[in-house]
């Protein structure tokens, strides 16, 4: 088996194979997703979104409560 190697390859945190990555550049990715997730989070929720849910936790089954099952013929 043949294995090929560069300067890259001899650096803190790094492999041959390219499954880790330097600490520096770790550090860098996670600030920069927490950025973008940050942005993404304070997004206002559309309306169409909102309006869903208010209809899901509408047809919510409280707790113990068995849900009734339609009669044939009958639409939910």
């Amino acid at each position: 088996m043949m294995s090929s190697s560069s300067a890259d390859d001899d650096r803190p945190g790094r492999k041959a194979n390219g499954k880790f990555v330097e600490p520096k550049l770790q550090i860098h990715i996670g600030r920069k997703l927490r950025e973008y997730y940050a942005e993404i989070a304070a997004e206002p929720v559309p309306d169409r979104f909102k309006a869903l849910l208010d209809q899901l936790e509408k047809a919510e089954v409280p707790a113990g409560d068995t849900p009734t099952k339609p009669t044939p013929g009958e639409t939910e």
